[in-house]
Protein backbone atom coordinates (compact mmCIF):
# COMPACT_ATOMS: atom_id res chain seq x y z
CA UNK A 1 0.00 0.00 0.00
CA UNK A 2 1.08 3.68 -0.38
CA UNK A 3 3.02 4.96 2.50
CA UNK A 4 0.80 6.34 4.67
CA UNK A 5 1.87 8.58 7.99
CA UNK A 6 2.35 7.42 11.04
CA UNK A 7 -0.33 9.01 13.72
CA UNK A 8 1.51 11.22 16.48
CA UNK A 9 -0.46 9.18 18.99
CA UNK A 10 0.35 5.77 17.81
CA UNK A 11 4.49 7.27 17.36
CA UNK A 12 4.14 8.38 21.14
CA UNK A 13 2.95 5.34 22.76
CA UNK A 14 5.59 3.37 20.37
CA UNK A 15 8.41 4.94 21.36
CA UNK A 16 7.62 4.40 25.55
CA UNK A 17 8.42 1.25 26.98
CA UNK A 18 6.51 -1.83 26.64
CA UNK A 19 4.47 -2.42 29.26
CA UNK A 20 2.13 -5.45 29.90
CA UNK A 21 -1.49 -4.92 29.46
CA UNK A 22 -3.54 -4.34 31.54
CA UNK A 23 -5.82 -7.02 33.06
CA UNK A 24 -9.68 -7.57 32.99
CA UNK A 25 -12.00 -9.93 34.60
CA UNK A 26 -13.95 -12.52 32.80
CA UNK A 27 -16.98 -14.11 33.89
CA UNK A 28 -15.90 -17.93 34.28
CA UNK A 29 -19.67 -19.20 35.43
CA UNK A 30 -21.05 -18.11 31.63
CA UNK A 31 -18.24 -19.50 30.40
CA UNK A 32 -18.22 -23.44 32.26
CA UNK A 33 -22.70 -23.16 31.56
CA UNK A 34 -21.87 -22.80 27.49
CA UNK A 35 -18.87 -24.96 27.19
CA UNK A 36 -19.83 -27.94 29.79
CA UNK A 37 -19.82 -30.35 27.25
CA UNK A 38 -16.14 -30.17 27.02
CA UNK A 39 -13.86 -30.98 29.88
CA UNK A 40 -10.85 -30.80 28.96
CA UNK A 41 -11.89 -27.13 28.06
CA UNK A 42 -13.19 -26.76 31.88
CA UNK A 43 -10.12 -27.93 33.09
CA UNK A 44 -8.57 -24.78 31.57
CA UNK A 45 -11.37 -22.93 32.48
CA UNK A 46 -10.66 -24.06 36.27
CA UNK A 47 -6.98 -22.61 36.05
CA UNK A 48 -7.28 -19.22 34.51
CA UNK A 49 -6.60 -16.55 36.69
CA UNK A 50 -9.67 -14.41 37.41
CA UNK A 51 -8.25 -11.03 35.73
CA UNK A 52 -6.07 -12.01 32.39
CA UNK A 53 -3.85 -9.30 29.89
CA UNK A 54 -2.58 -10.65 26.69
CA UNK A 55 0.49 -11.84 27.91
CA UNK A 56 -1.05 -14.31 30.56
CA UNK A 57 -2.99 -15.59 27.62
CA UNK A 58 -0.27 -15.83 25.09
CA UNK A 59 1.80 -17.62 27.85
CA UNK A 60 -0.84 -20.21 28.10
CA UNK A 61 -1.79 -20.45 24.71
CA UNK A 62 1.77 -21.52 23.73
CA UNK A 63 1.65 -23.96 26.49
CA UNK A 64 -1.43 -25.73 25.09
CA UNK A 65 -0.11 -25.83 21.53
CA UNK A 66 2.69 -27.22 23.16
CA UNK A 67 0.77 -30.08 24.45
CA UNK A 68 -1.41 -30.71 21.07
CA UNK A 69 -4.36 -29.20 23.44
CA UNK A 70 -6.02 -26.74 20.26
CA UNK A 71 -9.49 -26.61 21.87
CA UNK A 72 -8.53 -25.14 25.42
CA UNK A 73 -6.06 -22.80 23.82
CA UNK A 74 -8.80 -21.79 21.42
CA UNK A 75 -11.54 -20.70 24.02
CA UNK A 76 -8.55 -18.96 26.05
CA UNK A 77 -7.95 -16.90 23.18
CA UNK A 78 -11.60 -16.23 22.88
CA UNK A 79 -12.21 -15.50 26.20
CA UNK A 80 -9.88 -12.63 25.84
CA UNK A 81 -10.97 -11.77 22.28
CA UNK A 82 -14.45 -11.06 23.53
CA UNK A 83 -13.40 -9.60 27.00
CA UNK A 84 -16.50 -8.61 29.44
CA UNK A 85 -18.89 -8.59 26.08
CA UNK A 86 -21.75 -11.35 27.82
CA UNK A 87 -22.97 -13.04 23.96
CA UNK A 88 -18.98 -14.20 23.97
CA UNK A 89 -19.48 -18.06 25.57
CA UNK A 90 -22.64 -18.42 23.06
CA UNK A 91 -20.90 -17.02 19.91
CA UNK A 92 -17.75 -19.47 20.94
CA UNK A 93 -20.16 -22.62 21.73
CA UNK A 94 -21.44 -21.79 17.81
CA UNK A 95 -17.97 -22.10 16.59
CA UNK A 96 -17.37 -25.30 18.07
CA UNK A 97 -20.79 -26.48 17.55
CA UNK A 98 -21.67 -25.57 14.36
CA UNK A 99 -24.61 -24.96 15.69
CA UNK A 100 -26.18 -21.04 15.79
CA UNK A 101 -28.85 -20.03 18.86
CA UNK A 102 -29.46 -22.12 21.90
CA UNK A 103 -30.31 -24.95 20.25
CA UNK A 104 -26.26 -25.49 20.45
CA UNK A 105 -26.51 -26.35 23.89
CA UNK A 106 -25.14 -29.79 24.69
CA UNK A 107 -24.15 -30.35 21.09
CA UNK A 108 -20.73 -31.92 20.61
CA UNK A 109 -17.76 -30.33 18.96
CA UNK A 110 -18.26 -30.72 15.45
CA UNK A 111 -15.27 -33.44 14.47
CA UNK A 112 -13.97 -30.40 11.87
CA UNK A 113 -13.18 -27.80 14.11
CA UNK A 114 -10.30 -28.74 16.12
CA UNK A 115 -8.43 -30.48 13.26
CA UNK A 116 -9.09 -26.80 11.49
CA UNK A 117 -7.94 -25.03 14.31
CA UNK A 118 -4.65 -26.97 14.42
CA UNK A 119 -3.81 -26.95 10.72
CA UNK A 120 -4.26 -22.75 10.93
CA UNK A 121 -1.64 -23.53 13.52
CA UNK A 122 0.35 -25.19 11.49
CA UNK A 123 0.08 -22.37 8.44
CA UNK A 124 0.34 -19.49 10.24
CA UNK A 125 3.59 -21.03 11.96
CA UNK A 126 4.98 -22.15 8.67
CA UNK A 127 4.32 -19.87 5.88
CA UNK A 128 3.29 -16.64 7.62
CA UNK A 129 0.41 -14.15 8.47
CA UNK A 130 -0.74 -13.11 5.60
CA UNK A 131 -1.11 -17.18 4.36
CA UNK A 132 -2.45 -17.51 7.80
CA UNK A 133 -5.35 -15.31 6.66
CA UNK A 134 -5.84 -16.42 3.27
CA UNK A 135 -6.64 -20.51 4.81
CA UNK A 136 -8.88 -19.40 7.45
CA UNK A 137 -10.72 -17.00 5.16
CA UNK A 138 -11.04 -19.77 2.21
CA UNK A 139 -10.14 -23.74 2.62
CA UNK A 140 -10.15 -23.40 6.15
CA UNK A 141 -13.14 -21.74 6.82
CA UNK A 142 -14.72 -22.30 10.25
CA UNK A 143 -18.57 -21.16 10.66
CA UNK A 144 -19.50 -18.95 13.13
CA UNK A 145 -15.59 -17.43 12.83
CA UNK A 146 -14.93 -14.21 11.19
CA UNK A 147 -11.60 -12.42 10.32
CA UNK A 148 -12.31 -10.36 13.76
CA UNK A 149 -12.01 -13.48 15.40
CA UNK A 150 -9.80 -15.67 13.90
CA UNK A 151 -7.09 -13.06 13.62
CA UNK A 152 -7.51 -13.43 17.34
CA UNK A 153 -6.54 -17.22 17.04
CA UNK A 154 -3.98 -16.46 14.10
CA UNK A 155 -2.17 -13.90 16.60
CA UNK A 156 -2.05 -16.23 19.50
CA UNK A 157 -1.11 -18.93 17.69
CA UNK A 158 1.69 -17.57 16.10
CA UNK A 159 3.07 -15.34 19.36
CA UNK A 160 5.48 -18.51 20.52
CA UNK A 161 7.99 -16.65 21.86
CA UNK A 162 5.63 -13.92 23.75
CA UNK A 163 3.40 -11.04 22.67
CA UNK A 164 5.82 -9.05 21.25
CA UNK A 165 6.48 -11.82 18.34
CA UNK A 166 8.05 -10.56 15.28
CA UNK A 167 6.68 -13.28 13.50
CA UNK A 168 3.18 -12.92 15.22
CA UNK A 169 0.63 -12.58 13.01
CA UNK A 170 -1.82 -9.19 14.02
CA UNK A 171 -5.33 -8.87 14.59
CA UNK A 172 -7.99 -7.00 12.52
CA UNK A 173 -10.83 -6.34 13.98
CA UNK A 174 -13.72 -4.11 13.79
CA UNK A 175 -11.97 -1.96 16.21
CA UNK A 176 -8.33 -1.49 14.85
CA UNK A 177 -10.32 -1.08 11.41
CA UNK A 178 -12.48 1.75 12.30
CA UNK A 179 -9.41 3.51 14.72
CA UNK A 180 -7.45 3.17 10.60
CA UNK A 181 -9.74 4.65 9.19
CA UNK A 182 -10.75 7.45 11.59
CA UNK A 183 -7.43 8.64 12.91
CA UNK A 184 -4.94 7.46 9.25
CA UNK A 185 -7.47 7.21 6.64
CA UNK A 186 -6.52 3.96 5.77
CA UNK A 187 -9.89 1.79 5.02
CA UNK A 188 -9.61 -2.19 4.82
CA UNK A 189 -12.09 -4.67 4.32
CA UNK A 190 -11.28 -7.11 7.48
CA UNK A 191 -13.25 -9.93 4.83
CA UNK A 192 -10.36 -9.44 1.88
CA UNK A 193 -6.96 -11.32 2.40
CA UNK A 194 -5.21 -8.10 0.06
CA UNK A 195 -6.53 -5.83 2.54
CA UNK A 196 -5.32 -7.82 5.31
CA UNK A 197 -1.90 -7.85 3.35
CA UNK A 198 -1.93 -4.37 2.98
CA UNK A 199 -2.54 -4.02 6.54
CA UNK A 200 0.89 -6.76 7.50
CA UNK A 201 2.89 -3.77 4.89
CA UNK A 202 1.52 -1.10 7.35
CA UNK A 203 2.15 -2.18 10.22
CA UNK A 204 6.08 -2.65 9.32
CA UNK A 205 6.36 -0.06 7.92
CA UNK A 206 5.23 2.03 10.92
CA UNK A 207 7.38 -0.26 13.36
CA UNK A 208 10.18 0.84 10.84
CA UNK A 209 9.72 4.55 11.63
CA UNK A 210 9.74 4.91 15.38
CA UNK A 211 12.73 5.76 17.67
CA UNK A 212 12.74 1.83 18.23
CA UNK A 213 11.72 -0.38 16.10
CA UNK A 214 8.72 -2.07 16.55
CA UNK A 215 7.05 -5.20 15.46
CA UNK A 216 3.81 -5.78 13.36
CA UNK A 217 2.42 -7.14 16.69
CA UNK A 218 3.88 -4.55 19.29
CA UNK A 219 2.20 -1.98 16.41
CA UNK A 220 -1.35 -3.62 16.12
CA UNK A 221 -1.27 -3.60 20.07
CA UNK A 222 -0.86 -0.38 20.78
CA UNK A 223 -3.34 0.89 18.15
CA UNK A 224 -5.62 -2.08 19.82
CA UNK A 225 -5.16 0.33 23.12
CA UNK A 226 -5.74 3.60 21.40
CA UNK A 227 -9.25 2.15 19.92
CA UNK A 228 -10.34 0.17 22.94
CA UNK A 229 -8.56 1.49 26.10
CA UNK A 230 -7.40 -2.12 26.63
Amino acid sequence: MEQTKLPDRLREILAEAQAPQRGFGWNPESWRVALAYCPDVLDQLNELPKKINRDEVCRIVTSNLKRGAVLPAFVTAMIWGYGTAGYGPARVRWVLTGVRGKVATGVPVHPDVEARLKDAVQIVRAEGAIEGFRHMNNAGHIKYLGPAFFTKWLYFASAASGPDDARAAPILDKQVKDWLTNEARVRLNIYKTDDYGRYVALLKDWGSHTSKVRTPAQVEKAIFHLATGR
